[in-house]
Parts: C-alpha cells; sequence; structure tokens
C-alpha cells in the first residue's frame, strides 16, 4: 500500500518506485518505472505532452493486491482513465462499498481538497491502463489550439476551475477508446520518437472520452486499410526521420525506404499521428530541437540547423505553432520557470586514486562550487563515484565537461540531465555509503541517514552496484529530502 498526496506525476512515480524498489528511468518529459521483484512485474509510465497533461500508464501484474490512498490538493487534477485489460475497485470516503471500474469502461474522477480516494489494483491481474491526469492550473501560457480546446472542454464539463466539488463519472463501454490506449500501453519507449507516437494516442484517446461523455453511448472505432504489419512498419518511421534529421526526407523516399505506397504511408500516419507525413517529420524536428534546448548550450541558430532546418526564420514559425511560443523565448522562460538544471552521473575511479585524493575531491568542490551556485551530492562507494550536480545551466554543463575530462576516473556515464524547479541540496554534500547500508549526508555541519539495505543487497568489495542501483539510489535521495 501506498499513501500520497498529489504532486507533479512524475514525483508521484518516483515515491512508487522507491515503496515498490523498482527501477526508474527518467527522459525529457517521460519517466518508466520498471519492477521484476517479489512485488510484481511490468512497468508505469508517465508522459507529458504539455504542462497541465500527462499520463500515467499502467502494463503491470501485481503479486498482491495493491492499495493506492490519493489525497487530493489544492490545485485541483483531473483523472480521465481507461483499462484495456483487468479492473480496478474504487472507494470515496463517504462510501461504504467499493465501486468497480470494468476492463473497456470509460471513467472521470476528481475530487475536493484534503478529502482522499482509495485505488486498489488486484493481484495477479494483468493490468494495462492508462489515466489522463489534467491540471487546469498548468494550461495557461503558452497557449495552442489543444490547450485552449481542452480548457473549453473541461469548462463544459465540469463548470468553473474554482468550483472544487467532488466528481465521478463511470461511463459505458467504449470501443473507440480502447484503440487508442493500446497504443499507449504497447508503447513503452520514453525517447522523442516514442514520445510522439504515445502523444498522438493519447491527444485521441482523451478527445474519445470527451466525446463519451457527452454522447454517453458506444461509438465503433475505425481502422484505416492497413494491415497490422504494415501500421507497425509505419510506427518505425520516427525512428529513421530522428537518425537522419539533418537530412531533407521527401514522402516517397519513405515510402521506398518502408516498401509501402505514399498512400498507405499517409493513411498510416494519419491514423497513428493524426497529422500528414510532412507535420509528421517536423513534430520530430522540433521536438528535437527542443531537447537540444534543454539539455545544451547551442544557440538557437546552432539548433536549427542541426535539425534540418535552413532558415531560422521558418524554425522560429514552426516552433512557435507546436509549442506556442518561439525558440528564444522558450528558452528565456526556462531560466525563469526552471533556473535549476541537473546532471547526475556514475564513473569507475582510477585504480590508482586514493582515499586521500577523494578527500581533496570533495574539499575543491565544496569551495569552487560555492563560487559557481552549485549544490549538489557526492558518493564514492567500491571504486564508484556517483554524483549528483546542480545549479545554473551554464555553470553545471561546464563543470560536467571538466568532470568528463578528468583522468582520476573513466567511464562516465550520464544518467539523468534536464531542468528543473528546485534544488534538491541546499549545500555541497559529501555522502558516503558504508558496509551495513547507510547513507550519510553530512550537510552544513549536520548527517541525515538513509538506510540503503533494501537497495544495495549484501555490499562487499568484491562487486559495484549495477546502474539500475545507482538510479534506485538517486530516488531514494530525491524522495527523502537530502536537503
Amino acid at each position: 500500500m501506498i499513501s500520497l498526496e498529489e504532486n507533479s506525476p512524475i514525483e508521484m512515480l518516483r515515491l512508487f518506485a522507491v515503496d515498490l524498489n523498482a527501477d526508474f528511468a527518467e527522459n525529457y518529459g517521460a519517466s518508466k518505472l520498471i519492477i521484476d521483484n517479489e512485488n510484481g512485474k511490468g512497468t508505469i509510465s508517465t508522459y507529458e505532452v504539455f504542462p497541465g497533461l500527462t499520463a500515467w500508464v499502467y502494463n503491470i501484474t501485481f503479486a498482491t493486491n495493491y492499495t493506492i490512498n490519493l489525497k487530493f490538493a489544492e490545485s485541483r487534477m483531473y483523472y480521465f482513465g481507461f483499462h484495456v485489460s483487468g479492473f480496478q475497485h474504487t472507494k470515496f470516503p463517504e462510501e461504504t462499498e467499493y465501486e468497480k471500474i470494468e476492463q473497456g469502461q470509460n471513467f472521470i474522477l476528481s475530487g475536493e481538497e484534503g478529502t482522499k480516494v482509495e485505488f486498489v489494483i488486484p493481484a495477479n491481474v494483468a493490468y494495462k491502463s492508462c489515466y489522463l491526469i489534467i491540471q487546469p492550473n498548468l494550461l495557461g501560457r503558452p497557449s495552442t489550439k489543444v490547450k485552449r480546446q481542452l480548457e473549453a472542454d473541461l469548462l463544459d464539463i465540469f463548470g468553473s476551475p474554482d468550483k472544487n466539488t467532488p466528481y465521478r463519472y463511470f461511463g459505458k463501454i467504449d470501443l473507440k477508446t480502447g484503440l487508442y490506449v493500446e497504443i499507449i500501453v504497447d508503447n513503452d519507449r520514453t525517447d522523442l520518437v516514442g514520445r510522439l507516437l504515445t502523444e498522438a494516442a493519447i491527444l485521441n484517446m482523451l478527445a474519445s472520452q470527451i466525446e463519451a461523455h457527452d454522447l454517453e453511448q458506444k461509438d465503433k472505432g475505425f481502422l484505416p486499410e492497413l494491415s497490422k504489419t504494415e501500421l507497425v512498419e509505419i510506427s518505425r518511421l520516427g525512428d529513421y526521420i530522428r537518425e537522419n534529421i539533418d537530412r531533407k526526407i521527401t514522402i516517397g523516399y519513405l515510402a521506398k525506404h518502408f516498401q509501402v505506397s505514399p498512400k498507405k504511408l499517409q493513411a498510416g500516419i494519419r491514423f497513428l499521428f493524426g497529422c500528414s507525413v510532412n507535420d509528421y517529420i517536423s513534430k520530430i524536428r522540433i521536438g528535437y530541437a527542443r531537447e537540444l534546448i534543454h539539455s545544451t548550450d547551442k544557440t538557437i541558430s546552432e539548433i536549427c540547423y542541426q535539425v534540418g532546418y535552413s532558415s531560422r526564420s521558418y524554425f522560429s514559425k514552426i516552433f512557435k505553432e507546436r509549442f506556442g511560443i518561439l525558440a528564444s523565448d522558450y528558452r528565456k522562460s526556462l531560466k525563469k520557470k526552471s533556473p535549476i538544471f541537473e546532471v547526475t552521473y556514475r564513473s569507475i575511479a582510477a585504480t590508482n586514486l586514493k582515499n586521500a585524493q577523494v578527500d581533496r575531491i570533495v574539499e575543491s568542490a565544496r569551495r569552487n562550487n560555492k563560487l559557481h551556485g552549485v549544490t549538489g551530492s557526492l558518493i564514492f562507494h567500491n571504486k564508484v563515484f556517483f554524483q549528483l550536480i546542480e545549479g545554473p545551466k551554464k555553470n553545471v554543463l561546464r563543470l560536467y565537461e571538466n568532470i568528463k575530462n578528468d583522468k582520476r576516473h573513466f567511464d562516465v556515464d550520464t544518467m539523468w540531465i534536464g531542468s528543473k524547479k528546485t534544488r534538491d541540496f541546499g549545500a555541497w554534500s559529501m555522502a558516503l555509503l558504508s558496509e551495513s547500508g547507510i547513507l550519510k549526508i553530512p550537510t552544513e555541519g549536520d548527517s541525515r541517514a538513509l538506510n540503503l539495505k533494501n537497495l544495495m543487497g549484501a555490499i562487499d568489495d568484491t562487486q559495484q552496484p549495477t546502474k539500475d542501483v545507482w538510479t534506485k539510489v538517486r530516488n531514494v535521495i530525491k524522495t527523502s529530502g537530502a536537503n
């Protein structure tokens, strides 16, 4: 059982990972929990379509009944859900009996601030489900046509966003919505191409649910005149575009490369993504450009050319159409809204590195990082460095380049890189893992201890913890409020 308060979907999923002793991976705009242990087997993923709209996707079988106690927050959230496999029991505080949400049934939930709802996912059932989590307070600028339509739909269904009353809707079995949810659940990729496929299916799912809510009747889905094999092949189109993103790509060339007619190619892309082939290519180019804005300090012009545009003005026009804001203004907004940038990495210490040298590394880091507004945590265990550094983007990236070129370690593996709203560490700290599995984090003369026995298992000098273990360590540190 897990008890949690409404928060950003990625932070809630991080708590799930710690509770279930699961692996946890992050990518820009997406995260994924992977579990294969005594608690269950499968995945739970999140995908942010845009601020205010996130999909939470289950493809998992729990070993025992898994209960989720969710406390509704002040900022009201709405949950649009659908199970393509399995079912769920739900109960609100004033109810004595559980409501069963069946496979293939649309449902919409929202609650009053401070109240709780209980969800029970049964054991030994293949649970495949998608929740669309909508946070109206985040649906502001930059505005797009999709956002404006979503705000209008929410107003029609729930009334004024200030009206903080519980809402629940359990609809009929809906085959059309199920078609899109299957695409979302079966796509387990969190990279750019995978996100575009998921994003299109999410928007189609939401539109279908709103339509079903309004009509209160079943609606048959549709399929284009393509075989399942052809659809699978067309869904791989994004990988090819991404790998050749700086080249000129035409519909004719893609049709020949994938051995499908231009007509079928267009039909398949429209079904999967709701747009033309050219628009899909543009989405990949612009999506990758946004990733580069987040993860590099390259100029907008450099990014423009790297993603395959020869005109800076045309690139700016397409970027604004996609995200509702110019690329240059988007970069400025990141500095205001997410002033903190994080890099987490794992590396192997040089064979001749002594403990005294590690102490000098920490002393130097504490001294220099204060000058550049950089904070973080460093773990050194069994000849492995695990470090989280955070601060102004430019300073963190410059520091990381220096770290990668340092001869005192090798095999530097970037585990996570990107922007965030707040720091996890208020001051530079050095974390040491002892043989007992206790992680001690001295900070400003204080010390906070985290028990990592369940994550690390038996610790000895003959084995090095895997990358998955260090990912779990990062999650424990972040969810335990190490600052």
